[in-house]
């Protein structure tokens, strides 16, 4: 089965192959492996080709052996990348009997397998000749050519080729670097290794083929177009025609490769028109080494002209000091004779329009040249000659430019916002210049550090939003942007914008070293480390009372009265304490820690107050009373003494008392008297004053 499509495809892979041939041969004796890679959500796809015959004999004798090195993680380099083998064992080419059954899914499978399995080239002998053995060369690289474009229109057929891997092991954040060689290195020969570096973050952003162009004749349509920026990019086109610009089908069954671009970057595919009397409608999309397709190009329009003898040929073309330009043409045969008026056209577009910019009358002298004294940045020529039977005759558009050196100007009015999310918006003013191509935006977390570009497409508008983690330590994002032209001459950076970024990281935490009773001081000793983060603004003391989770502040200061101890004098005696040191940085994020417990407890406690005595001589007997405003009093001990007599304990109080009476006086005697205060856990109050009373 795969025999009868080879040779179905042959006639058209004849007439597609002639760059991939020539590429081929030019690369043959350099015996290497390439490689493009493919970014997608969570995987990376990589394709590789031989670039010589001899490299492909030997990746489909041994095959292919892929290595991933990690050589950076979110920015930050890997010192020493260790290889991780993707290939337990070498990617090898499907066996045949894999291959057919594959192709009756894709038929360029079967295309794969006549070239890899096929009878290929014949041996050549010494005595054929060098003729002989050229021809054999030749044979064997078209032959892998052919493999190549196929594995170039189909992801199916580059992996039965052992031509493409999917690693789906990668990680956001990551950088990688692939290393893709041949199974086993032959003898007396090395195959050099593809190196593909490559992200996640990095897609490849696929371009619309640009500045189509269509020029018709009778009965054909020559559509060229830029494949000069693109040439990594696309394998193959698929060139798509139409008759109303809305509805459009392919021109061939399979994707066409068009000319070697010219010297103004241009490739060209024609096409065979129906009918001369009909508008033709074209677009170009291009087809990548992983089978994907690209946007379309813009719309192209053209109609087939009756046959004509000869046309006006553009000559030669002069920049002249950089500003002007100059034209000579031909005009072959009779054309001279029977041409009435030649007329310059120019367009900025290769697709036209093209607008009159100089008419001659050539009734009785020919014009052959035309200066033009004020050409554009991008100037395609064509010359319009009228023949005296007032019949437009055109020749092939010329492309023609001015070497422009002058860069942009620098993009004033930066500024930028970042939001909660981490959406950053920027904007700036719009340049002046015509010819304007857009901007670019780079990006860093340092001002002094090299800047990365944040864009993935040059912008046409002065406008960016971008995203940013806002999980690390690093405060700020830097942004600069530059401007270009369409020759790509780019300003210079404007000055960096500096970015705060919404802080939801908390400081770091002050951390207790110390919390404690002082006694002689009265108080509670607390000491702290205070927190290393640099934003931090304010700090904050509370007590807690380990009774009842009371919570009260003690202190409150800035950064501008730093202090690592305080000594905390209000508290009562008999609780217990903990103390919580919290801090704010100037995003409103706080963190804390908390100190051990401190149990306020010397035993002691202030003196009964208002300690005072009466003599009531009418009813012989002492009033004694008090004051006391400390809690949980178990009991008051009152001890007496009389005259020269030492103190002993006379009475004892309940704790709830504040008053009591001595009738066990006698006339004539002198009784002195203290008292001290039992409190709960066995505390004791300081001796009171002496009150002395005669009676």
């Amino acid at each position: 089965m795969y025999r009868i499509l080879f040779t179905g495809l042959l006639s058209v892979g004849l007439l597609l192959m002639g760059r991939h041939t020539a590429s081929a041969q030019q690369q043959q004796s350099e015996h290497r492996i390439v490689g493009l890679a493919n970014p997608k959500p969570g995987k990376i796809q990589l394709r590789w080709s031989p670039a010589g015959y001899i490299a492909w004999e030997i990746g489909n004798k041994y095959g292919y052996t892929v290595e991933r090195f990690t050589t950076s993680v979110n920015g930050v380099l890997v010192p020493h990348p260790q290889p991780v083998l993707l290939t337990p064992q070498p990617l090898k080419p499907y066996s045949l009997k894999q291959m057919e059954t594959a192709a009756q899914k894709d038929d360029r499978i079967a295309m794969v397998a006549e070239l890899i399995y096929g009878e290929g080239a014949k041996k050549v002998k010494p005595e054929e000749g060098i003729g002989s053995w050229f021809e054999n060369q030749s044979q064997n690289d078209w032959r892998m050519s052919m493999a190549l474009l196929a594995c170039d229109m189909s992801v199916a057929a580059a992996r039965s080729a052992a031509l493409f891997l999917e690693d789906t092991t990668v990680r956001p954040g990551e950088r990688y670097a692939y290393r893709i060689s041949v199974g086993q290195q032959p003898k007396n020969l090395i195959i050099d290794t593809a190196i593909v570096v490559t992200a996640l973050n990095e897609p490849i952003l696929l371009g619309r083929p640009p500045e189509l162009a269509i020029v018709c004749a009778d009965s054909t349509a020559t559509l060229g177009w830029l494949t000069n920026f693109n040439r990594g990019m696309y394998s193959a086109y698929v060139v798509e025609r139409g008759t109303d610009g809305k509805t459009f089908q392919p021109v061939t069954d399979l994707p066409v490769v068009p000319t070697a671009p010219d010297a103004a970057g241009f490739s060209y595919y024609q096409d065979s028109l129906p009918d001369n009397d009909v508008k033709y409608y074209y677009r170009v999309k291009g087809i990548t080494p992983f089978g994907e397709y690209g946007p379309y190009s813009q719309v192209v329009m053209g109609m087939g002209v009756p046959a004509v003898s000869e046309r006006p040929i553009m000559d030669t073309i002069i920049v002249i000091d950089n500003k002007k330009i100059e034209l000579r043409w031909l005009l072959p045969g009779d054309l001279a004779k029977n041409l009435s008026s030649i007329i310059v056209t120019r367009s900025e577009k290769g697709s036209g329009p093209f607008l009159p910019i100089a008419t001659f009358k050539t009734d009785k002298t020919p014009v052959y040249s035309f200066t033009d004294p004020k050409p554009l940045a991008s100037n395609y020529y064509k010359i319009k000659g009228i023949t005296k039977r007032g019949k437009a005759i055109y020749s092939f558009p010329y492309f023609a430019q001015l070497i422009d050196t002058i860069p942009p100007a620098v993009p004033t009015g930066l500024a930028g916002t970042v939001d909660s999310t981490g959406i950053v918006t920027l904007k700036w003013d719009s340049n002046t210049e015509k010819d304007l191509k857009g901007y670019r935006v780079f990006r860093g977390n340092s001002a002094k550090e090299e800047f990365t570009e944040a864009t993935q497409e040059i912008l046409t508008e002065p406008a960016f939003k971008d995203t940013i983690t806002l999980h690390t330590l690093t405060s700020k994002v830097f942004y600069k942007i530059i401007a270009l032209d369409k020759n790509y001459n780019t300003s210079a950076y404007t000055a960096v914008l500096a970015l705060k970024r919404p802080d939801t990281i908390a400081p770091s935490t002050p951390v207790f070293t110390r919390a404690v009773r002082a006694d002689s001081l009265n108080g509670v000793v607390l000491q702290w480390n205070n927190s290393t983060s640099e934003d931090v603004v304010k700090y904050t003391l509370y007590r807690i009372n380990a009774k009842d989770s009371s919570r009260r502040e003690v202190g409150a200061w800035d950064t501008a009265h730093l202090r690592e101890s305080f000594l905390d004098t209000a508290v009562v005696l008999g609780n217990t304490y903990f103390y919580e040191l919290m801090v704010w940085d100037d995003s409103g994020n706080k963190s804390k820690d908390i100190s051990g417990d401190v149990w306020f407890e010397t035993g002691k406690r202030p003196a009964v107050k208002n300690w005072k005595g009466i003599v009531d001589m009418e009813k012989k007997q002492v009033l004694l009373s008090w004051e006391y405003d400390q809690p949980d009093v178990k009991q008051y001990r009152i001890y007496r003494a009389k005259n020269d007599s030492p103190y002993i304990l006379y009475r004892t109080i309940d704790g709830n008392a504040r008053q009591s009476v001595d009738d066990e006086i006698i006339l004539g005697n002198i009784y002195k008297y203290k008292i001290t205060a039992v409190l709960k856990g066995d505390a004791k109050a300081v001796m009171s004053r002496e009150i002395s009373l005669k009676y």
